[in-house]
């Protein structure tokens, strides 16, 4: 006689109920046994008695060949199945986001560089392409959407490119609304300059790039070439709208692939737009026998796609599972990215450490998981949210004529910066539909366009409703980029057709509709222009006649205002002046300098005083042989490395610039040089983790070698006087291909150096920190984990047989620590706060008695303002410099909750290497990289007399043919 069944446990849950009623079906059916049932349903009676068990879900399979043999409805209950398994899912997903890993596959994203390990597949490809770069200057790689080039662009050939010998700089790029823009931004930084320049130079045409290719190059083996990766490079077809820019950005991509210009070239195109790339006669010819296509993988590499990320996070692919993914891909090149969301949806649901068919199942398979997702964030917005959501989705969407509807990317000021827009953006960037940017939005990747009906359905809808909002979307924002001038505005017959179809709704974003209606209301001006014209005349006439009545007492006041004429017409030259000299600050300091004194002495005021200081600094800087600079605490010495030369040079200034150059070889290439507080010593970590330790000397004497530690390549803090420093090592990447051993870093160990010649190591800290004055206590940089949104500085004590660590310097809510200066000794302490987000504070603490701190006040810095602390005056007045903008502003912080500004200096966005106020905070001294990578020593004196009898202690005089350039219809009058 068979074992009766257990009973369930009726604690009201959806699985209970499901295998309740499983049981109801199988007794409506006669209550036949499971040994019976297994004969019908071809599975074991075991598997079915547990679909019944309540334990847990049976997988699909197994329910409807229990239903099937029951003869219960197959459809009902595989939609019965699908709702059970989304509401045990819902509940497994909340518990799994508060502790699952980060998961291995990266969904409808696209692999980037930083993704290269967990980038399978492709292996032959990117090896193929690596091999036609060597042989052909110009390759173009085709695939359908979906296919993954992207990827193998990014996290394969970028990867491969970098890790080989003699390789130069990787260039990788996408055109978006303005290329050449484009281009220039990710040139910029690789030059050392900003993207304006760069970008006045490529307007200069093909021409130029020969001379960029070598400035990437400058420290490069003559081997070595430049390659430019543009990716997804349609959008030079569907994003840019400017016909010239878009062919002198082809112009420029073909000159960079001759052989003069030491670059390479690599396009990523979508196979529908290969008719648009044919229509360009040069790209045509560059592309013969130069084209590379992305199709299906293999089931082998398709294989290494599912299951290496996973294998090497520990976890494992269900044999079934695997077995369904590759049927269902196979000879699909367009399914990776919906492959890709279904793994990163089924890791979520994984069971321990495997991947299994239920999971996957749950999702709702490869075509329903993007769907679904999509859906439930959809359908968990509030209705206001879901309009947005519509209205954003249809924004980012490029319809497309005889191609694919295409994604667009948007800049975030062409949507409402509200809470709903916020909190729709953010659910939709959660869930990987969308890609957010600082400044952009779009679409993750174009199977979505393809994949969820509804989108589908709102495209459908009116397209060509959707092209007219395009067009509004764009005229509005050429209308803001041009300061909202009326020029701009709609007129004729295109503001016709756009307000029959896009009266002021809800559908418009506040800027559309107000660009919307100020053009309305243009053409309601215009057409009323006539009957104002005759208005005006009849009160032309009625003012001519009182004119004439008080032209006497007219006359009184054309001499006053002839006076305020004259005033106006100063202060407009002298600021317009003071901008120039800004403007010149690195092309020709010397002239700035002139021309900003000029301005003030014809206008007094803050903007030309200003100009005056920033300029007078940079005008008599002195240049520096090395890079890696950095300033002594007393303002009078610089240190720099070079590892080029193995050397390092200590420059002692005096009051007109660099008095000494000394230089000193190094046993190998150093990393970076410090000179101690005191001025007794400074320290050269080189290769092979070692630190050299000198001993300066006297001013006229050469430095000497005292002694070599081995383990040691950064140190971290020193004590004022120079006796203790807390000296770590940092992570050595050996050469070699990637995957190489990393030596990684030990602890940081407190040396004594009262005898360089003999150092002696101590206490092994354990963290981060900062010595607190001269006192054996070191201020502990805090944890990344913040406890209760709350970080604390803890304050360490290592003169004693056992270390003691307790909390000292409490954090404010939700802001981080990010740097600390102790000044005074070690009884002050400047702390720089920030929210993550551009925020940041400076909070000072009076620590004289550091059982008892007293915490003064805290500085909120304007928003995306810094603080150096590195360049923080050690005496008083209490003084700390602040970069801001392309401006450094230096504060007097004494009375911290009332700080006042000492002076603002225009750097004109130049790189400063290194700051440091001088210790009685009148001037600041700076090692900053001007044009050609040149590295100069600044002195900005705060006091403007100073400065302006730096300007003319030069000898230089302002050029009388620039005269009126500057100062037109002004007697010629030179500043010195």
């Amino acid at each position: 006689m068979p074992r009766a069944e257990r009973p369930l446990d009726r604690d009201g849950s959806v699985l209970t109920q499901f295998a309740a009623d499983l049981r109801k079906l199988r007794e409506a059916a006669g209550g036949p046994s499971y040994r019976d049932l297994a004969r019908l349903a071809h599975f074991s009676s075991t598997t079915l008695s547990d679909a019944a068990g309540g334990r847990r879900l049976p997988s699909l399979a197994v329910t409807l060949a229990y239903v099937t043999a029951c003869d219960g409805d197959h459809v009902e209950w595989q939609r019965r199945w699908h709702l059970v398994s989304a509401e045990l899912n819902n509940l497994e997903l909340e518990h799994a986001d508060q502790v699952a890993t980060a998961a291995p596959y990266v969904g409808l994203a696209a692999y980037g560089p930083s993704d290269a390990e967990r980038f399978f597949g492709r292996e032959r490809l990117v090896d193929d392409l690596v091999a036609r770069l060597r042989r052909q200057r110009f390759l173009a790689v085709f695939g359908p959407s979906g296919a993954g080039k992207s990827s193998v662009l990014r996290a394969g050939l970028v990867p491969a490119l970098q890790a080989m010998e003699a390789s130069g700089p990787v260039v990788l790029f996408s055109p978006g609304t303005h290329p050449v823009q484009e281009f220039a931004l990710r040139l910029a930084p690789l030059v050392g300059t900003t993207t304006s320049v760069i970008e006045a130079e490529l307007s200069g045409g093909p021409r130029v790039l020969p001379g960029l290719g070598n400035q990437l190059l400058l420290d490069r083996p003559s081997s070595a070439e430049n390659v430019i990766v543009v990716d997804q490079f349609e959008e030079v077809f569907t994003l840019c709208a400017d016909h010239e820019e878009r062919a002198a950005f082809l112009d420029l991509l073909l000159a960079a692939s001759s052989p003069g210009s030491r670059c390479r070239v690599v396009l990523g195109v979508r196979a529908d737009f290969y008719a648009h790339v044919a229509q360009h006669e040069g790209l045509v010819t560059a592309l013969r026998d130069a084209q590379v296509t992305v199709g299906p993988m293999t089931a082998e590499e398709l294989r290494r796609v599912i299951t290496r990320p996973a294998t090497d996070s520990g976890c494992a692919v269900e044999s079934d599972l695997l077995s369904v993914l590759i049927a269902h891909t196979h000879g699909q090149a367009g399914a990776l990215p919906l492959l890709s969301h279904a793994l990163r949806e089924t890791w979520r649901r994984r069971k321990g450490n495997t991947l299994t068919l239920a999971g996957f199942q749950a999702t709702g398979g490869l075509d329903g998981a993007l769907v679904r997702t999509a859906e439930t964030v959809f359908s968990g917005l509030t209705v206001p949210q879901q309009h947005l959501a519509q209205q954003l989705f249809k924004r980012l969407v490029v319809l497309g004529e005889t191609t694919e509807d295409t994604k667009r990317r948007i800049p975030r000021a062409e949507l409402d910066d509200d809470d709903d827009t916020a909190a729709v953006l953010q659910v939709l960037g959660d869930a990987r539909l969308l890609t957010l940017d600082r400044e952009t939005v779009e679409i993750t990747h174009e199977a979505l366009i393809g994949s969820w009906p509804r989108l589908q359905r709102w495209l459908n809808a009116d397209r060509e409703g959707h092209r007219i909002h395009r067009e509004l979307a764009e005229g509005a924002t050429d209308w803001e980029a041009h300061g909202r001038d009326p020029a701009s505005l709609l007129r004729g017959n295109r503001l016709t057709l756009v307000a029959d179809r896009m009266q002021p709704s809800e559908e418009l974003t506040s800027r559309e509709r107000a660009f919307l209606t100020a053009s309305l209301s243009a053409r309601d001006r215009e057409q009323s222009a006539s009957r104002r014209r005759i208005r005006r005349q009849r009160a032309l006439i009625a003012a001519l006649a009182v004119i004439a009545l008080a032209a006497s007492a007219m006359l009184v006041f054309a001499l006053n205002a002839q006076h305020d004429a004259t005033r106006q017409r100063n202060t407009a030259l002298a600021l317009r002046a003071a901008a120039a000299a800004t403007d010149l600050l690195t092309r020709d300091p010397n002239l700035a300098a002139q021309i900003a004194l000029a301005a003030y002495r014809l206008l007094p005021s803050r903007e030309t005083e200003e100009a005056v200081i920033s300029t007078a600094g940079m005008a008599h800087g002195s240049q520096l042989t090395q890079s890696r600079a950095k300033i002594s605490d007393d303002s009078r010495m610089i240190i720099s490395a070079d590892g080029a030369s193995h050397t390092t040079t200590i420059y002692r200034l005096g009051d007109k610039g660099i008095a000494t150059t000394i230089t000193v070889h190094n046993s190998g290439a150093p990393k970076d040089a410090t000179l101690s507080p005191d001025g007794r010593l400074f320290a050269v970590p080189v290769t092979g983790n070692m630190m050299e330790l000198w001993k300066l000397g006297t001013p006229g004497g050469h430095p000497v070698l005292a002694s070599t530690l081995k383990g040691a390549s950064e140190v971290r803090s020193w004590t004022p006087d120079g006796r203790f420093a807390l000296i770590g090592n940092t992570p050595e990447y050996p050469p070699g291909p990637t995957g190489s051993p990393v030596a990684y870093p030990s602890s940081p160990v407190i040396w004594d150096l009262a005898d360089p010649t003999v150092p002696v190591p101590g206490r092994t800290i354990d963290g981060d920190g900062t010595f607190v004055g001269n006192s054996h206590t070191l201020a502990m940089t805090p944890p990344l984990e913040a406890v209760d949104g709350v970080q604390a500085i803890e304050l360490e004590t290592f003169d004693r047989p056992q270390p003691t660590r307790r909390p000292w310097l409490a954090g404010d809510q939700n802001w981080s620590f990010m740097e600390m200066r102790f000044l005074h000794g070690g009884t002050t302490a400047l702390l720089s706060q920030t929210t993550g987000v551009g925020k940041f504070a400076v909070v000072k603490w009076d620590v004289s008695n550091k059982e008892k701190p007293v915490r003064l006040g805290k500085f909120i810095l304007p928003d995306g303002a810094f603080m150096r602390p590195e360049a923080a005056s050690d005496l008083p007045p209490d003084r700390i410099v602040v970069t801001e903008n392309g401006t450094l502003t230096v504060w007097d912080v004494a009375d911290i909750t009332h700080p006042k500004l000492v002076s603002t200096i225009v750097t004109d966005g130049t790189q400063g290497e290194a700051f440091r106020l001088t210790p009685d905070g009148t001037a600041l001294l700076g090692v900053v990289i001007l044009g050609g990578n040149t590295h100069t020593v600044v002195r900005w004196e705060f006091d403007l007399n100073k400065s302006a009898a730096n300007v003319c202690a030069s000898g230089d005089k302002f050029p009388l043919a620039l005269w009126d350039q500057y100062f037109p219809e002004l007697p010629y009058q030179p500043p010195c």
